[in-house]
Protein backbone atom coordinates (compact mmCIF):
# COMPACT_ATOMS: atom_id res chain seq x y z
CA UNK A 1 0.00 0.00 0.00
CA UNK A 2 1.36 3.41 -0.98
CA UNK A 3 1.71 6.48 1.20
CA UNK A 4 -1.92 7.55 0.51
CA UNK A 5 -3.33 4.09 1.11
CA UNK A 6 -4.39 4.34 4.74
CA UNK A 7 -6.08 7.67 4.16
CA UNK A 8 -7.98 6.70 1.03
CA UNK A 9 -8.99 3.17 1.87
CA UNK A 10 -11.13 4.55 4.70
CA UNK A 11 -13.35 6.36 2.23
CA UNK A 12 -13.14 3.82 -0.52
CA UNK A 13 -16.19 2.14 -1.98
CA UNK A 14 -15.94 -0.60 -4.58
CA UNK A 15 -18.86 -2.15 -6.43
CA UNK A 16 -18.46 -5.29 -8.49
CA UNK A 17 -20.40 -8.41 -9.28
CA UNK A 18 -19.05 -11.70 -7.95
CA UNK A 19 -19.78 -14.41 -10.48
CA UNK A 20 -17.88 -17.47 -11.55
CA UNK A 21 -15.59 -17.44 -14.56
CA UNK A 22 -15.74 -20.21 -17.15
CA UNK A 23 -14.43 -20.54 -20.68
CA UNK A 24 -16.94 -21.63 -23.33
CA UNK A 25 -14.41 -21.67 -26.17
CA UNK A 26 -10.75 -22.60 -26.39
CA UNK A 27 -8.34 -19.73 -25.69
CA UNK A 28 -4.58 -20.02 -26.18
CA UNK A 29 -2.62 -19.79 -22.94
CA UNK A 30 1.07 -19.19 -22.27
CA UNK A 31 3.62 -21.78 -21.31
CA UNK A 32 5.46 -21.23 -18.03
CA UNK A 33 8.30 -19.51 -19.91
CA UNK A 34 5.93 -17.26 -21.84
CA UNK A 35 4.07 -16.30 -18.65
CA UNK A 36 7.40 -15.38 -17.06
CA UNK A 37 8.29 -13.37 -20.17
CA UNK A 38 5.05 -11.39 -19.83
CA UNK A 39 5.65 -10.72 -16.14
CA UNK A 40 9.22 -9.57 -16.77
CA UNK A 41 7.81 -6.72 -18.93
CA UNK A 42 11.25 -5.20 -19.66
CA UNK A 43 14.39 -6.66 -21.20
CA UNK A 44 17.62 -5.25 -22.61
CA UNK A 45 19.40 -5.88 -25.89
CA UNK A 46 23.14 -5.28 -26.19
CA UNK A 47 24.40 -4.51 -29.68
CA UNK A 48 28.13 -5.13 -29.53
CA UNK A 49 29.89 -6.85 -32.39
CA UNK A 50 32.23 -6.10 -35.26
CA UNK A 51 30.07 -3.15 -36.39
CA UNK A 52 31.06 -1.42 -33.14
CA UNK A 53 34.65 -1.30 -34.41
CA UNK A 54 34.15 -1.11 -38.18
CA UNK A 55 31.04 0.80 -39.12
CA UNK A 56 31.92 0.50 -42.80
CA UNK A 57 31.84 -3.30 -42.71
CA UNK A 58 29.33 -4.72 -45.15
CA UNK A 59 28.92 -7.64 -47.55
CA UNK A 60 32.04 -7.88 -49.66
CA UNK A 61 34.04 -5.80 -47.20
CA UNK A 62 34.83 -8.01 -44.19
CA UNK A 63 37.44 -6.70 -41.79
CA UNK A 64 40.13 -8.72 -40.02
CA UNK A 65 39.17 -10.39 -36.71
CA UNK A 66 41.98 -8.38 -35.11
CA UNK A 67 39.77 -5.31 -35.58
CA UNK A 68 37.90 -6.51 -32.51
CA UNK A 69 39.86 -5.34 -29.46
CA UNK A 70 37.76 -3.88 -26.59
CA UNK A 71 40.67 -3.17 -24.23
CA UNK A 72 38.51 -1.86 -21.36
CA UNK A 73 35.54 -4.17 -21.76
CA UNK A 74 33.26 -4.27 -18.71
CA UNK A 75 30.22 -6.50 -18.98
CA UNK A 76 29.54 -5.60 -15.35
CA UNK A 77 28.93 -2.03 -16.49
CA UNK A 78 26.53 -3.24 -19.17
CA UNK A 79 24.46 -5.33 -16.82
CA UNK A 80 24.47 -2.74 -14.07
CA UNK A 81 23.05 -0.26 -16.59
CA UNK A 82 20.40 -2.77 -17.75
CA UNK A 83 19.45 -3.51 -14.16
CA UNK A 84 19.07 0.21 -13.44
CA UNK A 85 16.04 0.52 -15.74
CA UNK A 86 14.39 -2.67 -14.56
CA UNK A 87 15.45 -5.18 -17.22
CA UNK A 88 14.96 -8.76 -16.09
CA UNK A 89 17.14 -10.28 -18.81
CA UNK A 90 19.69 -9.11 -21.38
CA UNK A 91 20.23 -10.23 -24.98
CA UNK A 92 23.80 -10.26 -26.33
CA UNK A 93 24.48 -10.13 -30.08
CA UNK A 94 26.63 -13.26 -30.34
CA UNK A 95 26.66 -12.75 -34.12
CA UNK A 96 25.07 -9.78 -35.87
CA UNK A 97 25.20 -9.96 -39.68
CA UNK A 98 29.02 -9.72 -39.72
CA UNK A 99 29.51 -13.39 -38.86
CA UNK A 100 31.89 -12.52 -36.02
CA UNK A 101 31.20 -14.67 -32.94
CA UNK A 102 31.52 -13.39 -29.37
CA UNK A 103 32.37 -16.82 -28.00
CA UNK A 104 35.45 -18.96 -28.87
CA UNK A 105 33.65 -21.56 -30.93
CA UNK A 106 35.21 -24.99 -31.23
CA UNK A 107 33.65 -25.49 -34.64
CA UNK A 108 35.72 -25.21 -37.83
CA UNK A 109 35.20 -21.45 -38.02
CA UNK A 110 37.88 -18.76 -38.05
CA UNK A 111 36.00 -15.56 -37.34
CA UNK A 112 35.44 -15.32 -33.59
CA UNK A 113 37.01 -13.81 -30.48
CA UNK A 114 39.65 -16.55 -30.40
CA UNK A 115 40.90 -15.37 -33.80
CA UNK A 116 41.26 -11.75 -32.63
CA UNK A 117 44.08 -10.04 -30.78
CA UNK A 118 41.82 -9.34 -27.80
CA UNK A 119 43.19 -10.91 -24.63
CA UNK A 120 45.78 -12.77 -26.72
CA UNK A 121 43.05 -14.87 -28.32
CA UNK A 122 41.76 -16.15 -24.95
CA UNK A 123 38.76 -13.83 -24.48
CA UNK A 124 35.12 -14.89 -24.23
CA UNK A 125 32.61 -12.03 -24.26
CA UNK A 126 29.65 -14.38 -23.96
CA UNK A 127 30.95 -15.99 -20.77
CA UNK A 128 31.87 -12.67 -19.16
CA UNK A 129 28.40 -11.41 -20.08
CA UNK A 130 26.76 -14.44 -18.46
CA UNK A 131 28.75 -13.99 -15.25
CA UNK A 132 27.69 -10.34 -15.10
CA UNK A 133 24.07 -11.35 -15.67
CA UNK A 134 24.27 -13.63 -12.65
CA UNK A 135 25.95 -10.92 -10.60
CA UNK A 136 23.17 -8.39 -11.26
CA UNK A 137 20.27 -10.85 -11.16
CA UNK A 138 19.36 -10.88 -14.86
CA UNK A 139 18.73 -13.88 -17.09
CA UNK A 140 21.14 -14.29 -20.00
CA UNK A 141 19.81 -14.34 -23.56
CA UNK A 142 21.36 -14.41 -27.03
CA UNK A 143 20.89 -12.91 -30.49
CA UNK A 144 22.18 -14.92 -33.46
CA UNK A 145 21.88 -13.84 -37.08
CA UNK A 146 21.05 -16.70 -39.45
CA UNK A 147 19.87 -14.75 -42.48
CA UNK A 148 23.10 -12.71 -42.84
CA UNK A 149 26.72 -13.79 -42.40
CA UNK A 150 29.03 -11.50 -44.34
CA UNK A 151 32.13 -13.51 -43.44
CA UNK A 152 30.65 -16.57 -45.18
CA UNK A 153 29.00 -14.54 -47.95
CA UNK A 154 25.46 -15.31 -46.76
CA UNK A 155 22.90 -12.72 -47.83
CA UNK A 156 19.14 -12.90 -47.36
CA UNK A 157 19.49 -16.48 -46.04
CA UNK A 158 21.34 -17.77 -49.11
CA UNK A 159 24.89 -18.59 -50.19
CA UNK A 160 26.08 -18.15 -53.81
CA UNK A 161 26.46 -21.92 -54.32
CA UNK A 162 24.69 -25.03 -53.00
CA UNK A 163 28.02 -26.38 -51.74
CA UNK A 164 28.72 -23.23 -49.70
CA UNK A 165 25.15 -23.26 -48.41
CA UNK A 166 25.56 -26.82 -47.15
CA UNK A 167 28.81 -25.91 -45.37
CA UNK A 168 27.17 -22.86 -43.76
CA UNK A 169 24.08 -24.78 -42.66
CA UNK A 170 26.17 -27.50 -41.04
CA UNK A 171 28.32 -24.94 -39.18
CA UNK A 172 25.28 -23.12 -37.79
CA UNK A 173 23.71 -26.37 -36.63
CA UNK A 174 26.98 -27.32 -34.90
CA UNK A 175 27.15 -23.91 -33.23
CA UNK A 176 23.56 -24.26 -31.99
CA UNK A 177 24.47 -27.56 -30.35
CA UNK A 178 27.58 -25.95 -28.92
CA UNK A 179 25.49 -23.22 -27.29
CA UNK A 180 22.45 -25.22 -26.20
CA UNK A 181 23.89 -28.57 -25.19
CA UNK A 182 22.98 -29.14 -21.53
CA UNK A 183 26.68 -29.65 -20.74
CA UNK A 184 27.65 -26.36 -22.39
CA UNK A 185 28.53 -23.43 -20.12
CA UNK A 186 26.33 -21.25 -22.37
CA UNK A 187 23.27 -23.49 -21.97
CA UNK A 188 19.78 -22.55 -20.85
CA UNK A 189 19.50 -18.98 -22.13
CA UNK A 190 16.18 -17.43 -21.20
CA UNK A 191 15.69 -16.36 -24.80
CA UNK A 192 17.23 -16.71 -28.27
CA UNK A 193 16.57 -14.14 -30.99
CA UNK A 194 16.92 -15.15 -34.63
CA UNK A 195 16.53 -11.76 -36.27
CA UNK A 196 14.41 -12.05 -39.44
CA UNK A 197 13.84 -15.71 -38.59
CA UNK A 198 14.66 -18.58 -40.95
CA UNK A 199 13.37 -20.07 -44.21
CA UNK A 200 12.61 -23.80 -43.86
CA UNK A 201 14.39 -25.84 -46.51
CA UNK A 202 16.96 -23.11 -47.12
CA UNK A 203 18.24 -22.00 -43.72
CA UNK A 204 20.04 -24.31 -41.29
CA UNK A 205 17.68 -26.83 -39.69
CA UNK A 206 17.99 -25.43 -36.20
CA UNK A 207 14.40 -26.01 -35.09
CA UNK A 208 14.77 -29.65 -34.00
CA UNK A 209 18.01 -28.81 -32.21
CA UNK A 210 16.53 -25.91 -30.29
CA UNK A 211 13.32 -27.69 -29.38
CA UNK A 212 15.28 -30.73 -28.18
CA UNK A 213 18.12 -29.22 -26.14
CA UNK A 214 16.66 -25.75 -25.49
CA UNK A 215 13.00 -26.53 -25.08
CA UNK A 216 12.33 -24.02 -22.29
CA UNK A 217 14.10 -21.18 -24.11
CA UNK A 218 11.88 -18.38 -25.44
CA UNK A 219 12.36 -18.15 -29.20
CA UNK A 220 12.03 -14.83 -31.04
CA UNK A 221 11.08 -15.04 -34.72
CA UNK A 222 10.93 -18.81 -35.03
CA UNK A 223 7.78 -19.37 -37.12
CA UNK A 224 8.31 -23.03 -37.98
CA UNK A 225 9.52 -24.20 -34.58
CA UNK A 226 8.28 -21.75 -31.96
CA UNK A 227 6.12 -24.39 -30.33
CA UNK A 228 4.78 -23.06 -27.06
CA UNK A 229 7.83 -20.86 -26.46
CA UNK A 230 7.49 -18.28 -29.24
CA UNK A 231 7.27 -14.50 -29.16
CA UNK A 232 7.16 -12.03 -32.03
CA UNK A 233 8.18 -8.55 -33.08
CA UNK A 234 5.49 -5.88 -32.89
CA UNK A 235 6.45 -4.35 -36.22
CA UNK A 236 8.31 -1.13 -35.40
CA UNK A 237 11.43 0.04 -33.56
CA UNK A 238 9.72 2.90 -31.73
CA UNK A 239 8.23 0.95 -28.79
CA UNK A 240 4.71 1.69 -29.99
CA UNK A 241 2.29 -1.22 -29.76
CA UNK A 242 -0.83 -1.05 -31.94
CA UNK A 243 -4.27 -1.53 -30.47
CA UNK A 244 -5.91 -3.96 -30.40
CA UNK A 245 -2.90 -6.10 -29.49
CA UNK A 246 -3.54 -9.84 -29.50
CA UNK A 247 -1.29 -12.54 -28.09
CA UNK A 248 -2.37 -15.43 -30.29
CA UNK A 249 -1.89 -16.45 -33.92
CA UNK A 250 -2.97 -19.29 -36.13
CA UNK A 251 -1.00 -22.48 -35.58
CA UNK A 252 2.48 -22.27 -37.11
CA UNK A 253 2.42 -18.49 -37.58
CA UNK A 254 4.31 -17.29 -34.52
CA UNK A 255 6.60 -14.92 -36.36
CA UNK A 256 5.20 -15.22 -39.87
CA UNK A 257 3.27 -12.73 -42.00
CA UNK A 258 0.69 -13.59 -44.63
CA UNK A 259 3.27 -14.13 -47.40
CA UNK A 260 5.43 -16.47 -45.38
CA UNK A 261 8.25 -14.17 -44.32
CA UNK A 262 9.37 -13.71 -40.73
CA UNK A 263 8.24 -10.09 -40.46
CA UNK A 264 5.66 -10.56 -37.71
CA UNK A 265 3.23 -8.00 -39.04
CA UNK A 266 0.19 -6.94 -37.08
CA UNK A 267 -2.52 -8.31 -39.33
CA UNK A 268 -1.84 -12.00 -38.60
CA UNK A 269 -2.69 -11.60 -34.91
CA UNK A 270 -6.08 -12.98 -34.04
CA UNK A 271 -8.21 -13.08 -30.87
CA UNK A 272 -8.72 -16.84 -30.88
CA UNK A 273 -5.59 -18.17 -32.54
CA UNK A 274 -4.48 -21.67 -31.61
CA UNK A 275 -0.92 -20.64 -30.75
CA UNK A 276 0.07 -18.26 -27.94
CA UNK A 277 2.66 -15.81 -29.28
CA UNK A 278 2.94 -12.50 -27.41
CA UNK A 279 4.73 -9.50 -28.94
CA UNK A 280 7.74 -7.43 -28.02
CA UNK A 281 8.45 -3.76 -28.69
CA UNK A 282 12.11 -2.88 -29.16
CA UNK A 283 13.77 0.52 -29.31
CA UNK A 284 17.11 2.31 -28.99
CA UNK A 285 18.60 4.66 -26.42
CA UNK A 286 20.09 6.85 -29.18
CA UNK A 287 17.70 7.79 -31.94
CA UNK A 288 18.13 5.84 -34.17
CA UNK A 289 21.32 3.82 -33.69
CA UNK A 290 21.53 0.18 -32.63
CA UNK A 291 25.34 0.09 -32.60
CA UNK A 292 27.57 2.73 -31.04
CA UNK A 293 28.39 5.67 -33.28
CA UNK A 294 30.78 8.48 -32.34
CA UNK A 295 29.52 11.99 -31.64
CA UNK A 296 25.90 10.98 -31.10
CA UNK A 297 25.41 11.79 -27.42
CA UNK A 298 22.96 14.48 -28.52
CA UNK A 299 20.71 11.64 -29.75
CA UNK A 300 20.31 10.08 -26.28
CA UNK A 301 16.62 10.06 -25.42
CA UNK A 302 15.43 12.10 -22.45
CA UNK A 303 13.48 10.57 -19.59
CA UNK A 304 10.07 11.83 -20.67
CA UNK A 305 10.56 10.21 -24.10
CA UNK A 306 11.53 6.89 -22.51
CA UNK A 307 8.53 7.04 -20.16
CA UNK A 308 6.25 7.74 -23.10
CA UNK A 309 7.67 4.69 -24.86
CA UNK A 310 7.12 2.64 -21.72
CA UNK A 311 3.47 3.69 -21.71
CA UNK A 312 3.00 2.87 -25.42
CA UNK A 313 4.58 -0.56 -24.99
CA UNK A 314 4.20 -2.02 -21.49
CA UNK A 315 1.20 0.26 -20.95
CA UNK A 316 -0.52 -1.39 -23.93
CA UNK A 317 0.27 -4.95 -22.92
CA UNK A 318 3.49 -5.27 -24.92
CA UNK A 319 6.95 -6.32 -23.74
CA UNK A 320 9.65 -3.60 -23.92
CA UNK A 321 13.26 -4.23 -24.98
CA UNK A 322 15.60 -1.24 -24.64
CA UNK A 323 18.99 -1.29 -26.36
CA UNK A 324 22.52 -0.73 -25.03
CA UNK A 325 25.34 0.15 -27.43
CA UNK A 326 28.79 -0.15 -25.79
CA UNK A 327 31.64 1.73 -27.46
CA UNK A 328 34.86 0.21 -28.95
CA UNK A 329 36.45 0.20 -25.50
CA UNK A 330 33.66 -2.10 -24.35
CA UNK A 331 32.08 0.56 -22.13
CA UNK A 332 28.72 2.30 -21.99
CA UNK A 333 29.06 6.06 -22.32
CA UNK A 334 28.15 8.19 -19.31
CA UNK A 335 25.25 9.95 -21.04
CA UNK A 336 23.59 6.61 -21.71
CA UNK A 337 24.17 5.37 -18.17
CA UNK A 338 22.55 8.50 -16.77
CA UNK A 339 19.56 8.10 -19.09
CA UNK A 340 19.07 4.44 -18.13
CA UNK A 341 19.22 5.23 -14.42
CA UNK A 342 16.83 8.17 -14.71
CA UNK A 343 14.40 6.04 -16.72
CA UNK A 344 14.45 3.33 -14.07
CA UNK A 345 13.76 5.84 -11.31
CA UNK A 346 10.90 7.33 -13.32
CA UNK A 347 9.26 3.91 -13.75
CA UNK A 348 9.58 3.25 -10.03
CA UNK A 349 7.91 6.58 -9.32
CA UNK A 350 4.91 5.64 -11.50
CA UNK A 351 4.18 2.79 -9.07
CA UNK A 352 5.45 4.26 -5.82
CA UNK A 353 2.40 6.24 -4.71
CA UNK A 354 -0.19 3.50 -4.69
CA UNK A 355 -3.74 4.53 -3.88
CA UNK A 356 -5.30 1.09 -3.96
CA UNK A 357 -4.69 -2.35 -5.45
CA UNK A 358 -7.52 -4.86 -5.82
CA UNK A 359 -6.72 -8.43 -6.86
CA UNK A 360 -8.84 -11.19 -8.41
CA UNK A 361 -11.75 -8.92 -9.19
CA UNK A 362 -14.64 -10.61 -10.99
CA UNK A 363 -16.56 -8.29 -13.32
CA UNK A 364 -19.82 -9.14 -15.03
CA UNK A 365 -19.93 -8.31 -18.70
CA UNK A 366 -21.57 -4.91 -19.24
CA UNK A 367 -21.74 -4.08 -15.50
CA UNK A 368 -19.61 -1.25 -14.19
CA UNK A 369 -17.13 -1.65 -11.37
CA UNK A 370 -16.81 1.74 -9.67
CA UNK A 371 -14.02 2.77 -7.34
CA UNK A 372 -14.76 6.00 -5.52
CA UNK A 373 -13.46 8.17 -2.71
CA UNK A 374 -14.63 11.20 -0.73
CA UNK A 375 -11.14 12.58 -1.19
CA UNK A 376 -9.48 12.98 -4.60
CA UNK A 377 -7.26 10.24 -5.97
CA UNK A 378 -4.90 12.83 -7.38
CA UNK A 379 -4.65 16.61 -7.38
CA UNK A 380 -2.51 16.70 -10.51
CA UNK A 381 -2.14 13.36 -12.23
CA UNK A 382 -2.73 9.66 -11.81
CA UNK A 383 -3.34 6.37 -13.54
CA UNK A 384 -5.55 3.32 -13.59
CA UNK A 385 -3.78 -0.01 -14.17
CA UNK A 386 -5.73 -3.09 -15.27
CA UNK A 387 -4.21 -6.56 -15.62
CA UNK A 388 -5.79 -9.71 -17.01
CA UNK A 389 -4.89 -13.10 -15.59
CA UNK A 390 -3.40 -14.24 -18.89
CA UNK A 391 -1.46 -17.13 -17.37
CA UNK A 392 -4.63 -18.73 -16.03
CA UNK A 393 -7.28 -17.77 -18.57
CA UNK A 394 -5.48 -16.48 -21.68
CA UNK A 395 -6.25 -13.09 -23.21
CA UNK A 396 -10.00 -12.47 -23.01
CA UNK A 397 -10.88 -8.76 -23.12
CA UNK A 398 -11.73 -7.41 -26.58
CA UNK A 399 -13.31 -4.11 -25.51
CA UNK A 400 -13.75 -2.13 -22.32
CA UNK A 401 -14.52 1.40 -21.25
CA UNK A 402 -13.45 3.60 -18.37
CA UNK A 403 -15.30 6.56 -16.87
CA UNK A 404 -13.86 9.23 -14.60
CA UNK A 405 -15.64 11.41 -12.07
CA UNK A 406 -14.43 14.89 -11.20
CA UNK A 407 -15.78 17.35 -8.64
CA UNK A 408 -18.34 18.34 -11.27
CA UNK A 409 -19.66 14.80 -11.74
CA UNK A 410 -19.03 11.92 -14.12
CA UNK A 411 -17.34 12.90 -17.36
CA UNK A 412 -19.97 12.11 -19.98
CA UNK A 413 -17.78 10.60 -22.69
CA UNK A 414 -16.11 7.37 -21.48
CA UNK A 415 -12.63 6.36 -22.56
CA UNK A 416 -13.01 3.35 -24.84
CA UNK A 417 -10.32 0.68 -24.85
CA UNK A 418 -9.75 -2.51 -26.79
CA UNK A 419 -7.38 -5.20 -25.54
CA UNK A 420 -5.86 -5.31 -22.03
CA UNK A 421 -3.67 -8.42 -21.92
CA UNK A 422 -0.80 -8.34 -19.46
CA UNK A 423 -1.35 -4.72 -18.51
CA UNK A 424 -3.19 -1.58 -19.58
CA UNK A 425 -1.99 1.69 -18.08
CA UNK A 426 -4.63 4.39 -18.45
CA UNK A 427 -3.55 7.91 -17.43
CA UNK A 428 -6.18 10.10 -15.82
CA UNK A 429 -7.64 12.69 -18.18
CA UNK A 430 -7.18 16.39 -17.59
CA UNK A 431 -10.36 17.63 -15.92
CA UNK A 432 -11.77 20.92 -14.73
CA UNK A 433 -10.59 21.42 -11.16
CA UNK A 434 -7.75 18.96 -11.72
CA UNK A 435 -9.04 16.15 -9.47
CA UNK A 436 -10.51 12.67 -9.97
CA UNK A 437 -12.84 11.26 -7.29
CA UNK A 438 -13.99 8.01 -8.92
CA UNK A 439 -13.20 5.57 -11.69
CA UNK A 440 -15.67 3.22 -13.37
CA UNK A 441 -14.56 0.15 -15.36
CA UNK A 442 -16.86 -1.80 -17.67
CA UNK A 443 -15.86 -4.84 -19.67
CA UNK A 444 -18.02 -4.61 -22.78
CA UNK A 445 -16.76 -7.50 -24.94
CA UNK A 446 -14.92 -10.78 -24.41
CA UNK A 447 -13.54 -13.17 -27.02
CA UNK A 448 -15.52 -15.98 -25.37
CA UNK A 449 -19.23 -16.35 -24.68
CA UNK A 450 -18.70 -16.01 -20.93
CA UNK A 451 -20.68 -13.46 -18.95
CA UNK A 452 -17.89 -12.48 -16.58
CA UNK A 453 -14.13 -12.25 -16.21
CA UNK A 454 -11.70 -12.35 -13.31
CA UNK A 455 -9.10 -9.60 -13.57
CA UNK A 456 -5.73 -10.27 -12.03
CA UNK A 457 -5.35 -6.75 -10.68
CA UNK A 458 -6.95 -3.30 -10.70
CA UNK A 459 -4.83 -0.49 -9.25
CA UNK A 460 -4.85 3.26 -8.96
CA UNK A 461 -1.64 5.28 -8.61
CA UNK A 462 -1.02 8.91 -7.82
CA UNK A 463 1.35 10.42 -10.38
CA UNK A 464 1.67 13.83 -8.74
CA UNK A 465 5.37 13.41 -8.00
CA UNK A 466 6.03 11.90 -11.42
CA UNK A 467 4.32 14.88 -13.03
CA UNK A 468 6.25 17.30 -10.86
CA UNK A 469 9.48 15.75 -12.14
CA UNK A 470 8.32 16.13 -15.74
CA UNK A 471 8.06 12.40 -16.41
CA UNK A 472 4.37 12.42 -17.41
Amino acid sequence: MGRFGLLLITFLTVWYCETSVSLAVSVAKPSASQAKYLDYEIGASIHFNMQTFARTMRPGHVVSPDTFNPTKLSTDEWLKAASSFGAKYAILTLDHFSGFLLWPTETNYNYSVKNSQWKNKTGDVAWEFMQSCEKYGLKHAFYYSVHENWYMDIGNYRSPTPEAQAIYNKLVEQQMRELFDPKSKYANPFLIWFDAGIIPGVSPNIGPILRTVGNSTICMQCPSFAGNQGVRWVGDEQAVAPLPLWYSVKAGECGKDNIGRSCLLVYIWVPLGEQFCPPFCDTVIREHYWFWKPNTTDRVKNVSTLVREYLTSVGRGCHLILNLDPDPNGLVEDEDIQAYSAFGKAIQLLYEDEVITLQDQVLKLGKEMAISSEKPFSKVNGSLVIMEDVAQFGQLVAEYQVRFKSSQGWIEKPLKGSTIGQKAIIPFPKVSGGVIFAVGITITKLVTTDSSIMLREVSIYDWSRAAKNGYV
